[in-house]
């Protein structure tokens, strides 16, 4: 709901601007309103929404802040930026996998692995390769495993934070290296997007020219709605970045699912090779 509340707080301060406060006055004032809580928890620091809304309020120039707020309040940035369900769902299942993998370790090394030992030593009979192999080698199994677990939760938790639109999350390690690049590009894109407002009424400092802001620069030049143009490439951006972020969650959940499969497989096979051989001893 963050970015229903910041929707909200600039409607309400480019109507109730009063002629005898600053902009920066305003937005603190509305944004301690109760009433603003109707629109969702509070914007947290260190969040795309804050830092906007805070570099609105450093432009010394009124008549910029409140043309920029007009911008901003034109967005409807609630149904586009917010997290979608799906994702977490499949945080959910990916949690649930590890879960399940670490009760069958612990119900096999704690009660069947020690039971079919005893077992054999009652028998006087030499214990299978498979199970000697699991028994000596269990530990480097499941660490192998948990690597590989921990690795697709934190791929899963990066990708779902994209949606908090914190600081700094797109040049984490594991936005960086561990997934695909065109999630990374979509997410700079529609940061590029909503930045463009604030970047073009800074006049102190060169703006920062790429493609989206060449391009949204032209679209203010020549006085189309920059608003529009705005919403319409978030859009599209937006729409890149779940089918972007979706590919890559179908990977890592086939891989998981693979992987913990095979590692239930092996724990099966070891355990129903001593059966056969007890059965045949007996």
């Amino acid at each position: 709901m963050t970015w229903a509340r910041f929707g909200y707080i600039c409607r309400k301060v480019s109507v109730d601007s009063k002629d005898s406060e600053t902009i920066s006055e305003c937005l603190s004032r509305v944004q301690n309103e109760q009433s603003c809580d109707l629109y969702g928890r509070k914007i947290v620091t260190n969040s795309w929404p804050k830092t906007i809304l805070d570099r609105v309020g450093n432009i010394q120039d009124k008549k910029e802040a409140k043309k920029v707020i007009e911008i901003y309040k034109d967005l409807n940035l609630f149904k586009q930026l917010e997290e979608p369900m799906r994702f977490k769902r499949v945080i959910a299942y990916l949690s649930y996998v590890s879960i399940v993998f670490y009760i069958v370790v612990a119900v096999y090394q704690l009660m069947v692995i020690p039971s079919f030992i005893e077992t054999f030593e009652n028998f006087e009979i030499s214990i299978p390769n498979h199970l000697l192999f699991y028994q000596n080698y269990w530990g480097y199994l499941v660490l192998v495993v948990s690597i590989f677990l921990l690795s697709a939760l934190l791929i899963g938790f990066q990708i779902k934070k994209l949606f908090s639109f914190n600081m700094e999350v797109e040049n984490s390690f594991i936005i960086k290296y561990l997934v695909f690049n065109r999630i990374r590009t979509s997410y700079l894109r529609v940061i590029d997007i909503l930045r463009f407002p604030i970047i073009c009424s800074d006049k102190s400092k060169n703006k920062e020219m790429n493609l989206v802001t060449r391009h949204l620069q032209a679209v203010k030049d020549s006085n189309m709605c920059v608003s529009k143009e705005m919403q319409e490439l978030i859009e599209i951006e937006m729409q890149s970045l779940l089918e972007s972020c979706e590919d890559q969650m179908k990977v890592v959940s086939i891989a998981v699912a693979l992987v913990v499969v095979s590692a239930i497989f092996f724990f099966l096979v070891s355990a129903y090779s001593p059966i056969f051989i007890l059965g045949e001893a007996v």
